[in-house]
């Protein structure tokens, strides 16, 4: 929808009972386009550089789930449903004119069976949203069962250690149960918001499937079918939550106590953490409890299948295998990359090439199919000094590109429409890294690693023919070029790019939230509030230090 406003914003149409266009949270437009691609949230690769399979930084994974669950409840709100079924009805009933004329030649040509084109939208419309949802819900069941999982062997282990430290197993035991219950209790959340009813959508037979029904009937089955459920452990945890609160409330802690509390930026662990019995029995008894209860509403999850964007790809390889328009390689993929920095030596230079092609190339677990097309994917690397291309100049570059790669930008070959360009600032990205190990950034902060990688520079072909009022509201601050981390650009940027569900102004947004405007791809709200923090921290340092400089100008006139 997000690519429609400018068509719609700028026409009437009467037929139209509704703009089918809404606003929608910018931070989160790439997320939702990937979804409605049936890509997961987040590659194996990624999801290990930003260390989200360790229990400790749970909360990155608890916020991405969040923002999963705004996506598809923003989807179930009634005036998005309202404007999208009157969008789809009136693009079905303009073109189903077609139906009559594509049916009689097709009897012409004997073929008997009558075509229902409005019931084919309806199944295609049908099918994009189930499988964003089956898509989505699998990965997050599994990523959820990993690392509770994990925490949990970590939790015995801390037993194990602490011996008879009541102290030490209640903090263990505290560490465990808030990263398993505030991952259960959000997923459970997220099951019952999945599914986009299509009650009234031309073509479309409802049916009583969990997916048809309003986001507050999913709510009263899950709830029913979970209430009928033993939580034995659960409860008793929760009764002695409900009892501390109780004495916290009857005992307030003394104003020395609570100062003491914030310099540590965490509650006293409480005894009810030392119930090692109930917080074991609490771990396999809600796994049970859940998994049986999901069997319910979606029945066994199905084998996951190739995602569709490499459905498209690998069709569109073949075809340009068949019809080369390049001698070499006519069915790679990938991007074209422009050398704009030329003050390196030969080894420096391959010493950066070597660096920047092994981040490059990914390998695609948990990205059903990619398998089958890495090894036709690539960066066709363009030396600007041999074509007269001044060091930096992108503009020359973007004329150059425009120049020479002629054909129709397509999915399944070198992508002809947007450009990557390794300037000063992208080399540097590789050989002088702003800091050294990433760390943890302090409390209240959450974890935020695999976001300070090399980075390239990533050029809008288009930028040209953009309204800027377009541009105003939906990317303020865009020029037409951005930074990108460079491990994104085959698992990520290529695929969103080349079948047109986002353009690069509307990755921008994201990258804005980042320090040095990078665009890293997934993010969640922990990451994004201490790069903010420390966005804020330098530019106050900056004032302070062009403030002493202006006084410093000052006293040399007056001295002088």
């Amino acid at each position: 929808m997000d690519r429609l406003e400018p068509m719609f914003s700028r026409q009437e149409i009467k037929e139209l009972t509704k703009v089918p266009f809404m606003q929608f949270p910018a931070r989160l437009r790439p997320l939702k386009a990937k979804l409605m691609l049936g890509m997961v949230p987040i590659s194996r690769d990624r999801w290990m550089e930003r260390k989200m399979d360790d229990p400790a930084n749970y909360r990155n994974l608890f916020e991405l789930m969040e923002d999963l669950r705004l996506i598809f409840s923003w989807y179930n709100v009634g005036e998005v449903q309202d404007r999208t079924r009157a969008g789809f009805n009136w693009m079905v009933e303009k073109y189903v004119e077609f139906e009559q004329a594509a049916n009689l030649r097709r009897e012409q040509n004997g073929v008997q069976e009558k075509l229902d084109l409005a019931g084919m939208w309806a199944e295609y419309w049908n099918d994009t949203m189930s499988n964003m949802s089956d898509c989505t819900h699998q990965w997050v069941v599994h990523r959820v069962d990993e690392v509770q999982a994990r925490a949990f062997v970590q939790y015995q282990e801390a037993l194990k250690a602490a011996g008879s430290d009541k102290l030490a197993v209640g903090e263990a035991g505290r560490t465990y149960y808030e990263c398993v219950q505030d991952l259960r209790g959000v997923l459970t959340q997220l099951e019952w918001t999945l599914g986009i009813p299509m009650t009234g959508f031309i073509g479309y037979r409802t049916s009583d499937a969990l997916s048809d029904l309003p986001a507050e009937q999913k709510h009263d089955l899950w709830s029913k079918v979970m209430g009928g459920m033993s939580f034995k452990h659960q409860t008793a945890i929760l009764d002695a939550q409900d009892k501390a609160d109780a004495e916290l409330a009857a005992n307030p802690p003394s104003m020395e106590e609570r100062m003491e509390i914030m310099k540590q930026f965490r509650m006293p662990t409480h005894p009810r953490f030392r119930d090692t019995e109930n917080l074991i029995g609490h771990y396999e008894e809600g796994k049970r409890n859940r998994d049986e209860t999901r069997l319910i509403p979606y029945g066994l999850p199905r084998l996951p299948t190739q995602e569709h964007w490499i459905t498209i790809l690998r069709e569109r390889m073949e075809f340009h295998a068949r019809n080369p328009r390049t001698e070499a390689n006519p069915d790679a993929w990938g991007f074209v990359c422009y050398r704009l920095t030329y003050d390196q030596t030969d080894k420096q230079w391959a010493a950066f090439h070597e660096k920047f092609n092994t981040e490059v190339s990914r390998s695609g677990t948990w990205i059903e199919g990619y398998e089958g097309i890495r090894n036709k994917s690539g960066i066709m690397w363009i030396d600007g000094r041999e074509f007269g291309i001044a060091e930096g100049d992108v503009a020359a570059a973007r004329r150059h590109f425009k120049g020479t790669f002629t054909y129709l930008p397509g999915v399944g070959r070198i992508w002809t429409q947007d450009f990557l360009v390794v300037d000063k600032q992208a080399y540097a990205s590789y050989t002088d890294p702003a800091s050294g190990p990433e760390a943890r950034p302090p409390p209240p902060h959450g974890p935020g690693f695999g976001c300070k990688g090399g980075h390239v520079r990533l050029v809008d072909g288009s930028y040209d023919r953009l309204s800027q009022e377009m541009i105003d509201h939906l990317a303020p601050g865009y020029k037409g070029d951005m930074k990108v981390l460079s491990t994104l650009l085959l698992e990520e940027i290529y695929p969103l790019l080349a079948t047109y569900c986002i353009r690069p102004f509307g990755l921008w947004p994201c990258a804005r939230l980042h320090e040095r405007e990078v665009y890293v791809g997934t993010t969640d709200a922990s990451e994004e509030h201490w790069w903010e923090f420390n966005r804020i921290d330098r530019a106050m340092m900056q004032n302070f230090f062009n403030d002493m400089r202006g006084k410093k100008a000052d006293l040399l006139k007056k001295t002088s």
